[in-house]
């Protein structure tokens, strides 16, 4: 290890529910081993909805054993919490969120997260406070946030404001198919309605 830190932020689309997507938000550390284990364990949940309680050995030893920064700290609980979420442990990923935002208060990905366990929980004005302190706090991929909104939104029949969501993640990311998908059902939906 040359003792470098570095810390750059991804966040990855992940299926909730059938048909309705949220994210999941991590964070790269550096420095120590387990903690960029448990890091690509993250990744991998976030992208595929993969992990297994074995994935978080790397995670329980990085918090427990390893010399890292409180940044790196929060990151920790923060992936591992995703992780907690892939294998439906809930109340251990809230617990997790809640350590991570203790410790890192104004870290955007963390919020992004709590909003995706309310949303979960089909509690969804609290979802959508967690998804706009997210965005407020700014995160390297808004998009995602808005998007998650936008679905929390639509759930609590505010149509005007699920649409001004799916166009601004249409705008942050023009690439992005699935805003644009439900920007349109949406606005058939409401066309069949009037």
């Amino acid at each position: 290890m040359n003792g470098k830190h570095y810390t750059r932020t991804l966040a990855a689309v992940l299926l909730i529910a059938p048909m309705t997507v949220a994210s999941q938000s991590m964070t790269v550390i550096g420095g120590e081993s387990t903690a960029q284990e448990c890091y690509r364990s993250a990744t991998l949940a976030a992208q595929l909805n993969i992990a297994s309680r074995a994935d978080l050995d790397n995670c329980n030893y990085a918090l427990e054993h390893a010399t890292i920064n409180i940044r790196d700290r929060a990151a920790t609980f923060l992936n591992r919490g995703i992780i907690n979420v892939a294998i439906e442990r809930y109340d251990d990923a809230k617990q997790d969120y809640e350590r991570a935002r203790s410790l890192a208060p104004n870290h955007g990905e963390i919020y992004v997260n709590r909003g995706n366990i309310f949303f979960m929980g089909q509690v969804y004005d609290q979802a959508v406070t967690e998804y706009s302190q997210a965005i407020a706090l700014g995160l390297v991929k808004k998009h995602i946030a808005h998007f998650n909104r936008a679905l929390a939104y639509e759930k609590l029949r505010e149509y005007g404001k699920a649409e001004a969501d799916y166009r601004t993640a249409i705008e942050l990311s023009p690439q992005w198919d699935q805003p644009k998908a439900r920007l349109l059902k949406l606005q058939e939906r409401q066309a069949k309605d009037t």
